[in-house]
């Protein structure tokens, strides 16, 4: 058989080392987006205190796992399979972070009816529900609360909502005229007979406020927190003739600039030269943000930690400004289960202010209740946050 000819010979080299070229990248790229992702799902095992660089890792975590399942379906198109099964290990470790952060429930959950009784017998019994709402209304929606012509999209939301229990965080009245505090509690009094509002340390007319169908058999608040605009309050409430603890939290807020927040939304129709750099500045602005929560989330356990009653009902809930793959979230949820792993279905959006579209209002239970529904509320109340709504079973003690 004659020789190849030259030129075939060097196409073939050429070809020979393209190929081995891109499949070194294809594997270095699958490495390192496996990598990284991996890593972000834990980076919540990691304080802000001890390395920041796991705070803004568990930030990125969606668009890491975006990337992933793009790159893993281009290496099924190409057929490289053993790269394939890399990204595929990865993402089988990642999918209880990845159920955490978006869960797929198709349905809301079933009641639990069937209980033993002292003799260990099954037993009927009807299923105690009540639904809760928490929301970070910004300032009522940013309404002028001074006129009282305004109509507040907020508070016509509360009215609405069905809850039995509405958590309210940036709630805010004027102090003279218009929509006083007091103006505002009489309006929900036929619905909501009790009612508590914590100041913020800084404000005089905003805080956190509960409105319930509930007897509030105690109000406290934990202590300070230290930055502007958060807050921490602890209640006790008899629901059906059983005494539940509630926390509403509002903790430290990511302090972006509002020119940087305006350059992250440019970014989405045009880049420029600096961008990165500038991209760069606003990203450490949160920094502070981040160890400021998990500070915040430990005075908050300490102080639940001593309650008469660690046994009781327990649920936190609240605006906790981080993501699930946050060190703030495992923090504050400890052995609690999450009402939106448990009924929700989606990553569940409560922050709606482009580009930053995460959940970062969340529900945390004890025990005692069974989570039947999740809902993110998409109404329109001029609010940068949308309510959660969850419909609970209190369980029958000793279940």
């Amino acid at each position: 058989m004659a020789a190849l000819p030259f030129w075939r010979r060097a196409a073939k080299i050429v070809l020979k080392a393209l190929s081995w070229l891109f499949n070194s990248f294809a594997l270095a790229v699958t490495l390192l987006i496996g990598g990284l992702l991996t890593v972000s799902s834990f980076s919540d095992l990691i304080s802000p205190t001890v390395w920041i660089v796991m705070s803004y890792l568990g930030l990125i975590f969606p668009i890491l796992l975006i990337l992933a399942i793009l790159w893993w379906a281009m290496l099924l198109a190409t057929r490289r399979w053993r790269m394939s099964l890399i990204l595929l290990a990865a993402l089988m470790i990642c999918s209880p972070r990845i159920w955490r952060y978006s869960p797929l429930h198709l349905s809301p959950q079933e009641a639990v009816t069937g209980i033993n009784d002292a003799d260990g017998k099954k037993k009927t019994v009807e299923a105690d529900t009540f639904r809760l709402m928490t929301f970070n209304t910004r300032a009522l929606g940013d309404a002028h609360v001074r006129d009282l012509k305004e109509d507040l999209p907020v508070m016509n939301l509360v009215r609405d909502c069905g809850a039995d229990v509405v958590l309210l965080q940036e709630y805010s009245f004027s102090l003279t005229t218009g929509h006083t505090e007091q103006q505002l509690r009489n309006s929900m009094k036929d619905l909501y007979p009790y009612h508590h509002v914590l100041l913020y340390s800084n404000r005089k007319d905003m805080g956190l406020a509960v409105y319930s169908k509930w007897p509030i058999l105690k109000n406290e608040k934990i202590d300070s927190l230290k930055t502007n605009y958060t807050n921490a309050a602890y209640y006790e409430l008899n629901v059906q003739g059983r005494r539940i603890g509630i926390v509403n939290c509002h903790l430290a807020h990511n302090a972006i600039s509002k020119s940087n927040r305006k350059l992250y939304n440019e970014q989405v129709s045009h880049f420029e030269k600096d961008s990165l750099k500038r991209m760069e500045d606003g990203l450490r602005e949160i920094g502070p943000s981040f160890r400021a929560r998990a500070a915040q989330s430990a005075t908050i356990n300490r102080y639940l930690n001593k309650r008469e009653d660690t046994r009781q009902p327990l649920l936190i809930c609240g605006d906790m400004n981080d993501t699930p793959t946050s060190f703030t979230y495992r923090s504050m949820r400890g052995e609690l289960g999450d009402a939106w792993v448990d009924a929700g279905f989606g990553p569940g959006i409560s922050y709606k202010e482009a580009p930053f579209w995460f959940r970062i209002d969340h529900v945390f239970h004890s025990d005692h209740f069974r989570t039947l529904d999740a809902q993110v509320v998409k109404t329109e109340t001029k609010s940068d946050h949308y309510p959660i709504m969850v419909t609970f079973q209190l369980l029958p003690e000793g279940k």
